[in-house]
């Protein structure tokens, strides 16, 4: 494939510039993993996504792949959304507008549910994760403070830092100022990486003196080749499931649906709908929600050859 279509979106925004940018290839069936690290390595940004055929036809209607500029991570919320929004803008897969569709999608973390609806003529899209478990922060919370450059009085009283099995660490924070105030050290968090796995670091504040957002966040994935993530729907999902198991939500309830900012620090604001169901007090499904908008588009060269002298 010696040329590709490319577009570039804000996810989690209506507004250009802000949000989360992805890169979105629709049709990358041409591709090797080769070729979609070089173009997300190109495009330098925090993930770009590519659209495939399904390896299992019968079960997903398409494939999505996702890739930093340095790996292939398994999940991502933001390029997902801003992957439908293209799709839906180009009519693909019979998108059309003000008629809602689901699809299911073939991913590194198992088939995923993303359902494509419309608001004011625009696409929304709900995006369904897989439910997190969380478990103790396996190191001293000191040094964790240490490497994210946060006192040790600064951490919330309502629940301690815990970790996911995907790599993911939750940080919860008195109140905004803490979070504003951040000073992580990017070396110190890849040394806690390399102990324990950890490949995103989510700080968050929950007392928000906003009735409207129900949590800040920050989120820093080095590891990842991102030091600070403008807006992270895979670490707001989850966030919901972290309020639940630590004893700050009602059980009895079967449905809850938060709002979630994060961009603020790098001048790129989002905002992430989460939403959660509930059975028997236990998490059955968790959806992050949003839209987008396209910045760019164009098309890239895979194969261009500088001549040499004659």
């Amino acid at each position: 494939m010696n040329m590709i279509r490319i577009k570039q979106i804000d996810a989690f925004t209506l507004k250009p510039f802000t949000g989360n940018p992805a890169g979105v290839v629709i049709d990358a069936d041409g591709l090797s993993s080769d070729d979609m690290q070089k173009i997300a390595r190109e495009m330098n940004i925090s993930e770009t996504a590519f659209a495939l055929k399904p390896t299992v036809e019968n079960e997903a209607d398409l494939r999505i792949r996702w890739f930093t500029p340095h790996q292939e991570v398994d999940l991502c919320g933001h390029a997902t959304i801003a992957m439908f929004h293209a799709l839906a803008e180009e009519g693909k897969f019979g998108l059309e507008v003000d008629e809602d569709q689901s699809f299911i999608i073939e991913t590194r973390s198992g088939l995923l549910n993303v359902d494509v609806e419309w608001k004011d003529m625009l696409p929304y899209i709900k995006f369904s994760l897989p439910i997190p478990e969380f478990f103790p922060f396996p190191d001293d919370v000191s040094t964790l403070c240490g490497a994210l450059g946060l006192s040790e009085i600064e951490l919330s009283k309502k629940a301690k830092p815990q970790i996911t099995r995907e790599g993911y660490c939750f940080v919860p924070v008195s109140d905004y100022d803490s979070l504003e105030s951040l000073e992580p050290n990017m070396m110190l968090l890849l040394k806690l990486h390399d102990r324990h796995a950890i490949t995103g670091f989510a700080v968050v504040a929950t007392d928000t003196g906003d009735q409207a957002i129900d949590w800040h966040m920050r989120f820093f994935a080095p590891a990842l080749g991102v030091n600070e993530d403008p807006v992270t729907g895979s670490a707001n999902g989850p966030m919901a499931v972290y309020l639940l198991q630590n004893g700050l939500l009602d059980k009895k309830k079967n449905y809850f649906s938060f709002n979630a900012s994060q961009g603020r620090f790098v001048r790129r604001p989002g905002f992430v709908t989460v939403n959660m169901s509930l059975k028997d007090g236990v998490p059955v499904e968790v959806q992050i929600a949003g839209q987008a908008i396209t910045v760019m588009e164009g098309t890239m060269l895979m194969n261009t050859q500088i001549p040499g002298k004659l």
